[in-house]
Order: C-alpha cells, then sequence, then structure tokens
C-alpha cells in the first residue's frame, strides 16, 4: 500500500530544492484575442485531445482528476486553480505503481514523446521572481531513475508558457524526453519553499497543451484552437468511438440469474453476502454501508457465481463512491482503494487483485477495467499466482474499501461483462468535441490488434453532424470473429484524428437471411439421376436457384436449377415461403457410386450459400442395352474334346458376331472364337431385331475329365462389355 504525507498521497518524489536555471520562453497573455485573422494555421496534435477526445481546457471535471495534486485544486470558470503552497504539483498524466491502470492513466495510455515534443499552457499567476517545474517519468514508481525535467521563470500576471521538451533535461536523472514513452507527466506552477511568506494565493491554468512541434509554415500550431492578433488556429478532431464499448458485452449476473448485481435494488441482491460491514441504508444510489470489524480494513462484497469462463467475462465494472477525501495511506481516512479477489477450478489458493484506485466525490466515475489486458494479480499474492485470463472462475469477491476506519461507502452495481457481440450488423458510433462543419469519417475493422495493419475499410467520406453519428457495420462477406474498431476524422482544414473502441465486437454470421432447403432424393437411372428437393431463401423475388455437385471426386457442377414445383408442405412450415419451392433435377452421370450434394445460392442479405440438408449417396447402374446377347446352349462331349452350341447377337450390327470360348476349369484358358452362321428362327422370334443365322456351334479340344466351358459375345459398338453368356460343365472320357 502507497504512504501517504499530509493525509494524501506519496508518488516517489518529494522535492526540496531546484536549481533556478530555467528553461523555456514566455509569450504574450493568456487567451485569444478578438482581432481579425491574417492568417489560418491548423491546431497542432495535442495528447490530451488525441488521446482522450478532450483537450485540456478545464471545461468540465475531467479535465483534471484534483486527487493528483498536492496542494487543494478545483475546476471551475474554464480554469485550473491550484492554491500556491509548498508541494503544489499538477499530475496532468498519472499513474501510481501497484495499481490496477483504469481510466486515463498512463500506464494505459503513455505520452508518445517522439510525437508530442511541446508544452504550451496559460497560466495567471500572483508572485514575482520565482519558478515553475516540469517533471516526467518512464515508470510507474516515479523514482528520480526514471525521471527528468527542468525548471523555468515564472512570470507574474497572465501569460503564455512555451517550451520544448527535447531540448534539457536536468532535474533527477535527467532523462531526455524522447527517451521513452512517458507514464507521469508532471507541472509544478511555482515551487515555493517551506518558509515561502507568499502561499495562501491561487494559479489559474486556463489550458495546456502538449502537443507536436510546430513548424515554419505553422509557428502558432500550439496555440489552442481560436483568432489571435494577425493568425487563427483551426481546431482539430477530438475523436471520442462511443461504441462497441466495454459496458455493452453481456452481464455475467445477468446471464445467470437474470438480473445485475444492481445493489438500489434488494431484489437483484437478496443472494449478495457481506463480511466486515455495516449495512446503514438503502437508496438510489445503491447500498450505503461503513467498514466494520472484526477486520475493519477488510469490507467484502460475497458476488454469488456459478463457474464461468474468466476469458468470456472479463470486463470488471463497479459504480461506487466514498465519504471524505481521497487517501492511500495506512491509517483511518486512508486506504481509498478496491480490489477483486477470485477462486479458480482446480485450486483452493484465492486469487487476490491488484489495488484499484477509487477517487473522491467529483472525481469518481464508473470503473470499468479488463481482467485480461495484463496480469491483475496483486504482487504479494499468495502463490501460485493462477491469474483470469484462461481460468474457470468458481467465486468473485468484492472488496469497496481498504480504509482502516469506519468509512462510509455508497455501492450503486457492480459488473463482469463479455466483449460486446452483434449478429450480421451493429453500429459503431462516435462524437468529435471539437466539430466543425465538413467534417468527415473513416470507419474500419480489423481483427488485428488497435493499429496493427490489415484493417477493412467499411466506410469513408461519411459526412459528420454535431453530436453523436452512426455507421453500421454489417459483416457481410468478412468472416464471422472479433474486430477491434477504428474510426478517422477529417477537418476541413486536413487535420485528422484516429481512435479506437475501447472494446472489439464479436461478430456473428446472420443466418436469417441465407436460402433454406432439403434435398429429399437422389434416384439413379441407366443414364444418370435423378434429384428432388426444396429450397427458399427469403430475398429471393422469383424462386431460388439451386446448384447440384457430384462430390465424388473433387467437386463438379452437374447444374443449377430453379423452384418451380408446388410443395404445400414447406409453406406450412415457413408461412412466408413461396407456393412453388419444390425443384427437381435429372442429369446425366456415368456408371458407379456417386455423392450427390445441393446448396441454395444466397441472393440478398444472406452470408452464404448453404449446404441443403445434406448429401446423398447414389448409384448409377451401367447401360446394357448395347452390350450383346445370347446363350451357351448345350456343351456334349464328343471324341477328345466338346461341342458347343448357342446363339448370339448385338444390337449395334448386321454383321456375325464373334463368339468367344473359354476353359476355366483350372484358371482360363482360350479355347477360341466361332461367329454366328446358324439360323435360329426361335432367336428371332424372341428378338425381332436379330439377324436369321445368329446361331454358332463349334467344337474344341479337350483332355479327358471334367471341364467347366464358358462362352462370351464380343461387343460391338456402344455396348459396355463382352457379356458372358453361360458356362456348362462337360466330361470328356
Amino acid at each position: 500500500m502507497r504512504r501517504t504525507v499530509g493525509g494524501r498521497f506519496v508518488v516517489g518524489l518529494v522535492v526540496t530544492a531546484l536549481a533556478v536555471g530555467t528553461l523555456g520562453v514566455v509569450a504574450g497573455t493568456g487567451g485569444a484575442s478578438p482581432a481579425h485573422a491574417a492568417t489560418a494555421e491548423p491546431e497542432a496534435p495535442d495528447f490530451a485531445s488525441d488521446t482522450y477526445g478532450d483537450a485540456w481546457d478545464y471545461t468540465d471535471s475531467s479535465d483534471f482528476n484534483t486527487d493528483f495534486s498536492m496542494t487543494p485544486a478545483t475546476v471551475a470558470g474554464g480554469a485550473l486553480k491550484v492554491a500556491l503552497a509548498r508541494g503544489d504539483a499538477l499530475f496532468l498524466v498519472h499513474s501510481i505503481s501497484g495499481s490496477l491502470p483504469a481510466g486515463r492513466d498512463g500506464a494505459l495510455q503513455p505520452v508518445d514523446t517522439a510525437k508530442y515534443t511541446h508544452l504550451t499552457f496559460s497560466m495567471d499567476q500572483p508572485l514575482a521572481k520565482h519558478i515553475g517545474a516540469v517533471y516526467w517519468f518512464s515508470c510507474r514508481e516515479q523514482t528520480a531513475a526514471c525521471g527528468g525535467g527542468f525548471t523555468f521563470s515564472t512570470v507574474q500576471g497572465p501569460h503564455v508558457y512555451d517550451f520544448d521538451l527535447t531540448a534539457k533535461s536536468n532535474l533527477l536523472a535527467g532523462v531526455p524526453w524522447k527517451s521513452a514513452e512517458m507514464v507521469v507527466f508532471r507541472l509544478d506552477p511555482v515551487v515555493l519553499a517551506e518558509s515561502e511568506g507568499d502561499t495562501g494565493k491561487t494559479a489559474a491554468i486556463d489550458w495546456v497543451r502538449l502537443h507536436a512541434a510546430p513548424d515554419a509554415t505553422h509557428p502558432h500550431a500550439g496555440m489552442p484552437p481560436g483568432s489571435y492578433d494577425g493568425y487563427t488556429v483551426t481546431p482539430r478532431p477530438q475523436l471520442v468511438v462511443d461504441s462497441p464499448n466495454q459496458t455493452q458485452g453481456q452481464d455475467l449476473a445477468t446471464a445467470q440469474a437474470g438480473r445485475p448485481w444492481n445493489f438500489a435494488s434488494a431484489g437483484a441482491t437478496a443472494k449478495v453476502t457481506y463480511s466486515n460491514t455495516q449495512l446503514l441504508s438503502r437508496d438510489a444510489t445503491g447500498i450505503n454501508a461503513r467498514n466494520a470489524g472484526p477486520n475493519q480494513n477488510d469490507p467484502q462484497v460475497h458476488l454469488p457465481v456459478s463457474d464461468f469462463p474468466g476469458s468470456t467475462y472479463h470486463y470488471l465494472q463497479f459504480d461506487m463512491q466514498y465519504d471524505g477525501p481521497f487517501d492511500l495511506s495506512g491509517s483511518p481516512g486512508g486506504g481509498k482503494m478496491a480490489r477483486v479477489i477470485w477462486n479458480v477450478s482446480g485450486n483452493g489458493t484465492p486469487q487476490i487483485g491488484n489495488d484499484i484506485l477509487t477517487y473522491s466525490t467529483g472525481n469518481q466515475s464508473e470503473v470499468s477495467l479488463d481482467l485480461t489486458a495484463s496480469d491483475p494479480l496483486d504482487e504479494d499474492a499468495i502463490a501460485p499466482k493462477l491469474g483470469w485470463a484462461g481460468r474457470t472462475i468458481t467465486g468473485v469477491r468484492f472488496d469497496p474499501n481498504e480504509d482502516p476506519g469506519q468509512a462510509t461507502w455508497h455501492l450503486r452495481s457492480v459488473h463482469l461483462r463479455a466483449d460486446p457481440t452483434a449478429t450480421g450488423v451493429t453500429n459503431v458510433t462516435f462524437h468529435d468535441n471539437a466539430w466543425v462543419q465538413g467534417t468527415t469519417a473513416e470507419v474500419a475493422v480489423g481483427t488485428g490488434a488497435p493499429g496493427s495493419a490489415g484493417y477493412t475499410k467499411i466506410a469513408s467520406g461519411v459526412a459528420v453532424a454535431q453530436g453523436v453519428n452512426s455507421v453500421p457495420f454489417r459483416l457481410g462477406s468478412l468472416p464471422a470473429g472479433k474486430y477491434s474498431v477504428q474510426v478517422t476524422l477529417r477537418h476541413p482544414d486536413g487535420s485528422t484524428a484516429t481512435s479506437y473502441a475501447n472494446a472489439p465486437v464479436v461478430m456473428k454470421a446472420d443466418t436469417s437471411h441465407d436460402p433454406v432447403g432439403r434435398l429429399d432424393s437422389a434416384s439413379g437411372t441407366t443414364i444418370g439421376v435423378t434429384m428432388t428437393g426444396w429450397a427458399y431463401d427469403p430475398d429471393a423475388t422469383a424462386g431460388t436457384q439451386v446448384r447440384v455437385y457430384d462430390q465424388t471426386s473433387g467437386s463438379r457442377s452437374l447444374g443449377t436449377v430453379t423452384t418451380s414445383i408446388a410443395r404445400p408442405d414447406v409453406q406450412r412450415v415457413y408461412p412466408a415461403a413461396p407456393a412453388n419451392s419444390g425443384w427437381s433435377l435429372t442429369v446425366p452421370l456415368t456408371a458407379g457410386n456417386h455423392t450427390i450434394c445441393a446448396y441454395g445460392l444466397n441472393q440478398g442479405a444472406g452470408t452464404t450459400n448453404p449446404l441443403l440438408g445434406g448429401c446423398r449417396s447414389v448409384t448409377v447402374a451401367a447401360d446394357t442395352s448395347h452390350d450383346p446377347d445370347g446363350r451357351l446352349d448345350s456343351a456334349t462331349a464328343v471324341s477328345g474334346g466338346a461341342t458347343l452350341t448357342g446363339w448370339a447377337w448385338d444390337r449395334d450390327t448386321t454383321d456375325p458376331l464373334a463368339v468367344a470360348f473359354y476353359d476355366q476349369t483350372s484358371g482360363t484358358r482360350s479355347l477360341g472364337r466361332v461367329t454366328t452362321t446358324l439360323p435360329r428362327a426361335d432367336v428371332r422370334a424372341v428378338y425381332p431385331g436379330a439377324p436369321l443365322n445368329s446361331g454358332y456351334s463349334r467344337t474344341v479340344t479337350l483332355a479327358p475329365g471334367t471341364h467347366k466351358v464358358c462362352a462370351y459375345g464380343i461387343n460391338v459398338g456402344q455396348g459396355t462389355t463382352n457379356p458372358l453368356l453361360g458356362c456348362r460343365s462337360v466330361t470328356v472320357r
């Protein structure tokens, strides 16, 4: 736990004395002039505008967390006002080691020192002959070893101060500005000695800009937008992507119990239990409770859960406030932090999450953080440290406040949410806090991390209106999956800003517009296959097309057919389907076994051409109608062999047909051939197309013994084979 000095907090550095050396330029007075502009310059890229979509202009309380001022500070009347006393320091970008970064934490949104190289601010302070200081830190611990900075001369009254941060670093370890990204950036308005007699006064800062370097053609780009003596600065976009966002995903309590943990409702939290807590009342702000014994600094809210996957429900969100100031000390009134503790399947060791800073009234808002973005465990957690990602979570506890005193706190809600999801289409919403007429937007989506390559543009040249804008993201032909959303705004002066949604959206395919149907039958014939079925596409206006494939070896299209046959049975199940939703198709196929599949061809908003109910196996028989026909009538033993007689003919010829003989007693041995030359009126009576002389007779030589002799007709023309005409057994003595 971090310790405090004077009831507030220590961030790793106490400055007792500073060199008198200064750095920077003091330029003019602090505001825009009503004079007519002679030239126009686009505003330089500014860290707060680009990162938060909200410039440090102190028009609202979110511009500065007054819990990160070492002396009393307020945001009011378009100015940040800070009490001038020893230790006055303003953490414009803040971060504290040992805590889970959330909100505007420099660990989540560090300053890109290669891009933002200049500091310009307007300050009105009443003291003469003093100095101020600027500090930066590349580590959350804010030790001297990772810090740098410089001092500067202050000027009594309202003035604009302008500094090149890359020019010099002579404080702490003198870490150069461009040496690394900075997670903490601090401004000390006036450095006062401990015995300083000028305390009790206030400095007012109108605006602060941490910006890119102006160039020769835009020397005033570091100033805020507005009209000045002789020039005008036009505003850059201040882009905020509103959705998708972390609050839109499915809520665990709702998924498991039908309602979220809303502590304003006794019914919604009936199964929640408490330890070290005195419940005082319940109202629209939730439960009002106080830390109580036996462990005063460890109030616990036990959330009822069934086992769930941590990688699915990974956004922790809670809305709470407490009475009193922000204080991280271990004494009564301190411990203004929350944490989450959980159990995982297969291990009895509780997993203790790191501190989650909670701020005083006016600075606190709903906290939302990703428990899988980095290691969420406390550095002193009990081993084994198993974490959240990839674990099955079996129990969850939320500790709202670690004040060893009797702190009173107010808990409105706790959520564990999944990534937002959408089926087929969702809306990307955004707004420009510095909107001007003529602003356009480009929206892109990608499966990689924000800032990576490979994003697909889904909209461009979109006219941006003042207030919230919406662009549909339709999955279309993109594969289903998790997508990050990128939005880029362009102002008429050519300045741009790009930002990303703070959560990806899981896009599922919308199959409600895909065709449905079935391949009911596939019947083989001697020439091919006949297929029947039905299909219905909600977006089709003139019948649904079905394409059939033979997938026996590879995939070969057999043709396309359009539904045209009445199918009242289909219309009973799908009332919107047309009456003629049936189809039939006959195609030629070679003899053999085939796998036939039918696919509905999507029209309109569907996502795919689906397989219609599965594939069918079908056998196409060989066409034997052109094969020879005939018979081996007899095999009569004679001296030294046998006489074989019969008939044969082939529809594809009127010439005599050859007949081949084989002895198949042991193996296969050719016995020669004969042609049909003998009259067979009986054959012609049965087969009028057969020639009159369709008979045959041949004596073949055989060794003594019993033999199996067979005759085959030799095909002519279109037939498929030389068919067997019969076999006979004959014994030669």
